[in-house]
């Protein structure tokens, strides 16, 4: 009988030892998930630039370069370079020292129907931001950037992007959205500003009159008649008052393709460091080198004007595969090829 009492405590003092290391791994499982779940939350909380949706909108835009602005005050610049037709701003976001001897310019969305450029200049201005004193690629960031600035121009072409996401009604001028009204072309399908002109042929470099005011094609009246071209011309103007442009980087889509190559084939200095940007943007995303285009048939073309005009390096990714506008679904993919493509420029002339 004692030995049969005797078994029951020892069964009782086991399940008490079995229930006793549960609550423990019950309260460690809680922890450890309440950590990770807090994580994830910080993690959430510190992203600024949203990418899971498509229409990045100009006023999502500016609300992200405003709370850029106010979470690293220290490491980056927000000016407004000019006014489009329809009186939007264009904003120039500065990385980096602005004092230094050699500056990397990079321009997006000057067509209209391609504002996923935009969506992931913001997304790269932020990473980079967040990365400031750390390393990517073995260098660190803010070494880079110390000694080249890097300017941002996320959104060149803020009114055709609003007739591509939302119509001719999105603008405000009356005269404005009348003339646009009587254009060729679908609002969706939008590449020009909102006087019908093609902003990426609208460049003083063997410009012609061509085309017709609508979605594409449109040269403009004259070289540089528009106020967003007049813009970036006049901020390439005072950038190369205090230092050297040591490169240009433009975002289009679509293709999965890079312009990398010069029309001449001498090989001039221009020509060498353009040369080793292709490289260097290649190495990362893979995208495919197009054949060199003649001066006459890229006529008003900015990458042109940047190569023959200015004497600067210039190359143009052409990111997405599919129709513009590029679907959200494409932006994971993009993202991965591109993200440190900008910096990684950079350090091509640190």
């Amino acid at each position: 009988m004692l030995r049969f009492f005797y078994k029951i405590k020892k069964e009782r003092q086991r399940m008490k030892s079995i229930v006793k290391r549960r609550k423990i791994w019950l309260l460690l499982f809680l922890f450890v998930g309440l950590g990770l779940w807090a994580a994830h939350g910080q993690k959430t909380e510190a992203a600024i630039v949203s990418t899971n949706h498509q229409k990045y909108t100009y006023a999502e835009y500016r609300k992200d370069l405003k709370q850029l602005k106010k979470k690293y005050p220290d490491r980056c610049q927000v000016n407004v370079i000019g006014r489009s037709a329809d009186d939007r701003n264009l904003y120039e976001v500065v990385l980096g020292n602005t004092q230094a001897k050699k500056h990397l310019v990079v321009i997006a969305n000057l067509h209209a129907r391609e504002y996923m450029t935009t969506q992931l200049c913001m997304r790269q201005l932020e990473y980079y931001l967040k990365k400031y004193n750390k390393k990517i690629s073995g260098a660190k960031v803010a070494d880079v950037l110390d000694k080249v600035a890097i300017h941002y121009v996320p959104s060149a072409n803020p009114d055709g992007t609003a007739i591509s996401q939302f119509g001719f009604g999105a603008i405000r001028d009356k005269s404005l959205r009348a003339a646009l009204r009587k254009m060729p072309g679908s609002a969706l399908r939008w590449k020009a500003n909102a006087r019908g002109v093609d902003l990426n042929r609208n460049w003083a470099v063997a410009f012609r009159k061509g085309g017709v005011r609508g979605y594409a094609g449109f040269h403009g009246s004259k070289a540089a008649s528009e106020p967003e071209v007049k813009a970036l011309v006049k901020m390439v103007n005072r950038i190369e008052k205090n230092g050297q442009i040591a490169g240009v980087v433009s975002y289009h889509s679509t293709g999965s393709i890079l312009y990398g190559r010069c029309a001449s084939n001498a090989e001039t200095k221009v020509e060498q460091v353009t040369d080793r940007m292709y490289r260097t943007a290649q190495s990362l995303t893979g995208y495919r080198l197009m054949p060199t285009e003649s001066l006459s048939s890229a006529a008003g073309c900015s990458r042109e004007y940047f190569l023959y005009k200015r004497d600067i390096p210039c190359i143009t990714l052409e990111v997405g595969r599919g129709t513009c506008p590029l679907s959200i679904r494409e932006f994971p993919s993009i993202w991965r090829k591109n993200k440190n493509v900008v910096i990684r420029e950079a350090m091509l002339f640190d």
